[in-house]
């Protein structure tokens, strides 16, 4: 299990897919997942930064200030462990 002070590489992509989408509904679908399922994970996401990260309206969601400031280490974090599993001789699809 990881530690509070540990941002899952799973959560990371959720987020990202989440912001560049505009939609929790579509990133949802793109991943695999249920909508609820997805926001009860964003919402773990946002306890272990201390904030929001997404504006959710009924038209869709966008970064918060702290989710803009989040959303470029995200997309780099997920960019280097794929290089890392290619690196390791592992294929890395999604």
């Amino acid at each position: 299990m990881a530690s509070d002070r540990d941002l899952e590489t799973s959560l990371l992509r959720m987020f990202v897919s989440c912001a560049r989408s505009g939609s929790i509904s579509r990133a949802a679908a793109a991943l695999g997942y249920s909508q609820p399922a997805l926001s009860q994970q964003l919402r773990k996401l946002e306890r272990s930064v201390g904030q929001p990260l997404l504006h959710r309206t009924a038209t869709g969601v966008s970064p918060t200030k702290a989710g803009e400031a989040l959303l470029p280490y995200a997309e780099r974090i997920l960019a280097l462990s794929a290089q890392a599993l290619t690196a390791t001789g592992r294929t890395v699809t999604g």
